[in-house]
């Protein structure tokens, strides 16, 4: 009878190497019994997990004691049997150690003076090699880790009256020199930080002169030439930002003018100073001729008319003017104005 080459399971036929199911083949009554009666032996799949398990109670542990450990020192170890080696045992069996063989002992040779040596020492000393010989005995003393033999104190010789005499005079000369050079040396030094201080000294006036005479070199011009022309001129204290005096102060008999020109000499203006015996009603005639409708400005107790790039205002019967091609404001007019 051939073996089969199927499977019953729930009634079908499956294929035992491809698992696939075979339809063609009938399956008699008995194999189908066979499989049920299988089946039945095990536990079905949904009893599996129907099982109630027991939960866990834990020892109260008021009535049970907790068992004592012992220690490991306490516990009783069991006594070592030395097993004895067998004789037939050649593996571990212990080497057989030889002796060595007695070694000769080689007497050694006298010690001898290497030749190079000796001709070191028949060389003459050189001067250094004397004094570091005569040093050593003096280190050896001084050292307090060698011992060192007690030496014989030798008493002092009792010194003459006279040999003390000279010995006091030589002693007084010789500081008396040593005073005088030191004296020299400071003197020197002396001499020479004074100079230098002096010099320093001098050297900062002298710059200290120059720029304070630079500064006032405007004021200084302006009072000569108020008194060559004969008025009471005045060096204004303000000037606008990158105009600077330009040329030297102009005068001449009750006249006195200064010209201010820009960084660039893009443009400049001119101040003058008149004597005048106008009021401000005749300097407003006066200045209506060149401009039609003058601007009108009061301020610090001066009128001041302005029209175009000029103005014109009197105080102190001096009559001032500017006039020029530079665009300045009428804030700075009146600056400049206010500053004379």
């Amino acid at each position: 009878m051939a073996s089969k080459n199927y499977v019953v399971i729930n009634g079908r036929a499956y294929n035992t190497i491809t698992g696939m199911v075979m339809d063609d083949i009938k399956i008699e009554k008995s194999e189908i019994e066979k499989e049920q009666s299988i089946s039945k032996r095990g536990t079905s799949v949904s009893n599996i997990h129907a099982a109630h398990v027991q939960k866990s109670s834990t020892l109260n542990r008021r009535h049970v004691k907790m068992p004592q450990r012992t220690p490991l020192a306490a516990k009783p170890q069991k006594a070592r049997v030395d097993v004895k080696q067998h004789v037939a045992v050649k593996k571990f069996s212990t080497p057989i150690v030889s002796k060595p063989a007695p070694q000769k002992i080689a007497i050694n040779r006298p010690a001898e003076t290497h030749p190079v040596t000796r001709r070191a020492q028949q060389r003459p000393l050189s001067v250094n090699t004397k004094l570091r010989k005569e040093r050593q005995p003096l280190a050896m003393n001084n050292n307090p880790l060698v011992a060192v033999a007690p030496q014989k104190i030798e008493k002092p010789v009792a010194k003459t009256a006279h040999q003390l005499k000279n010995e006091a005079i030589e002693k007084a000369l010789s500081n008396e020199i040593i005073s005088n050079k030191k004296a020299r040396r400071r003197q020197k030094k002396g001499g020479a930080l004074r100079w230098l201080n002096t010099f320093s000294v001098g050297f900062a006036v002298m710059l200290l002169g120059g720029y304070l005479t630079y500064l006032s070199m405007p004021n200084i011009s302006i009072k000569m030439a108020a008194v060559q022309s004969g008025i009471d001129a005045k060096y204004p204290g303000y000037k606008p930002d990158g105009y600077a005096l330009n040329g030297p102060i102009k005068f001449k008999s009750g006249e006195v003018s200064m010209k201010y020109a820009y960084a660039d000499g893009s443009s400049g203006y001119t101040i003058t100073q008149q004597k005048s015996g106008w009021n401000s009603s005749a300097v407003k005639e006066f200045f209506s001729e060149k401009h039609k409708n003058p601007n009108t400005t009061m301020i610090d107790g001066l009128t001041i008319y302005s029209g175009g790039k000029e103005a014109a205002w009197v105080n102190g019967g001096i009559l001032y003017q500017i006039s020029g091609d530079a665009n300045l404001s009428s804030s700075q007019i009146e600056k400049i104005a206010t500053s004379l």
